[in-house]
Parts: C-alpha cells; structure tokens; sequence
C-alpha cells in the first residue's frame, strides 16, 4: 500500500493525529454534557428507570453469557460487590435517562430534525458497530419497529453537537 518508509510514517501520524482528536471530541462531548447534567434537575419517571435497569441488566448478563462468564464471576475478576454493581448500574442508568430527557427537550426547542440522508448514515454506521450487513441491520430496525429509536438517539446527538459547539 505505501512506496516508502516516509509513505507508511506519515499515514501512521495522521491516523494517530486524527485518533487523538476524536478522544479530545468525545471528552470534551462528556465533559459539557456532565455539567449541564450539573445545572438541571431532571425528575425521573422511576417505571422507565426501572425498566432501563432490567434491559441494561439483561444486556450484561447476555454479554457475559456470550463470553462465557456468569455475574458473580464478572464481579469477582472486577473486585466488586453485587451491591457496588447495583449502585453503579443505577447511578449510569439515572445520568443516562436524564440525560435523554435533558437532550430531548434541547432538540425539540431547536426543532431538530432527521432526514433521509442521516437516517440512512446511523444505520450503516451502527451495521458496521456490531459486525452486521447494513441491509440485514436495517430490515430489522424496520421489521421490529426500532426506526423512532434511531431517530430520536441522532436528535440527540445533533443537540448535544449545538451545544459542545458552544461551549467553552
């Protein structure tokens, strides 16, 4: 693929240049959505916040499965109570369900939209994330009615981009 020693080094900076940058823009995507996190109360519907507990719960025990460990030993290689990973579990699923709700109003008083276009791109994007053909991935996500979902989470993401482009 490369003619020269020099070809190959400078490919290797760049995509370690372009690396960096994109850890920079997911820290700093974190940090400005942690401290508006900070600024707003955010009161939550304990039923979706129960039922986003048993889907994360059900999620890890199924990735563990497919690893082929249980939770208890999961819990024993981290050094962690079950207690510890209840609270921890709780404490993210909270930060994340405010977090939508915070980013869903954000979108609506923008009037943020989807087309076609970006739809199709988070698609591809997520086919590519978990290894499946983008076809097969969007037949799916039309088959089982997931679309609404796809598009709220790229509303989302579009109002969190307004608001770490003005941040400081």
């Amino acid at each position: 693929e490369f003619d020269t020693a020099d070809e190959l080094s400078d490919d290797v900076r760049t995509r370690l240049a372009n690396g960096k940058r994109l850890e920079q823009a997911a820290a700093a995507r974190d940090a400005v959505l942690e401290k508006l996190l900070e600024r707003v109360e955010v009161p939550l519907p304990e039923g979706v916040v129960t039922d986003e507990l048993n889907q994360r719960r059900e999620s890890i025990e199924q990735q563990l499965a497919y690893a082929g460990l249980t939770l208890d030993s999961y819990l024993q290689d981290e050094v962690q109570t079950q207690e510890e990973f209840e609270a921890d579990l709780d404490r993210r699923v909270r930060e994340a369900v405010a977090a939508q709700f915070v980013l869903d109003a954000i979108a609506n008083q923008l009037e943020l939209g989807v087309d076609q276009n970006e739809l199709t791109q988070h698609m591809v994007m997520r086919a590519q994330q978990s290894g499946q053909d983008p076809q097969e991935f969007a037949n799916h996500m039309f088959e089982h009615n997931h679309v609404p979902e796809l598009v709220a989470e790229i509303r989302r993401g579009k109002a969190l981009a307004t608001i770490v482009e003005g941040a400081t």
